[in-house]
């Protein structure tokens, strides 16, 4: 019994991101842009960047995940409304939104583009608003 413990937590040890992409994760989630409360930018130009995420990138979340939604590990620091991270090439967006007793209020996304030495806040639209 024990053996299979001990193989169930260094099975899940390995769910975590590598060291470079945890970084990289991090580096996003510290980034400023509040999904679902921040309006900056025109997030509305940025549907195609959006598609994009969503047809090609990698989606994390928080916690132990399983089959398509990866865990995004442990950051320090991140914005309190993001449920999603998603990440392809040089784009990432953070969704999410503001929630009173389990109910969606707000739901937003952020969007972000690499540059040589760090992610850059391009700009936050809360869905369904106008």
């Amino acid at each position: 019994m024990k053996r299979l413990a001990a193989l169930a937590v260094l099975g899940l040890a390995g769910c975590g991101p590598a060291p470079a992409e945890q970084a990289e994760i991090c580096a996003i989630l510290a980034a400023p842009g509040v999904p679902g409360l921040d309006r900056i930018g025109d997030g509305a130009a940025l549907a195609p960047v959006d598609r994009q995420l969503q047809a090609r990138g990698r989606i994390y979340g928080p916690g132990l995940r399983l089959g398509q939604i990866r865990s995004w590990g442990r950051c320090p620091t991140q914005a309190p409304t993001v449920e999603m991270l998603l990440l392809d090439g040089n784009h990432a967006a953070t969704k999410g939104g503001l929630r009173a007793d389990g109910a969606q209020k707000t739901f937003g996304t952020c969007f972000y583009v690499r540059t040589e030495t760090r992610w850059r806040l391009l700009a936050c639209r809360i869905n369904g608003a106008s």
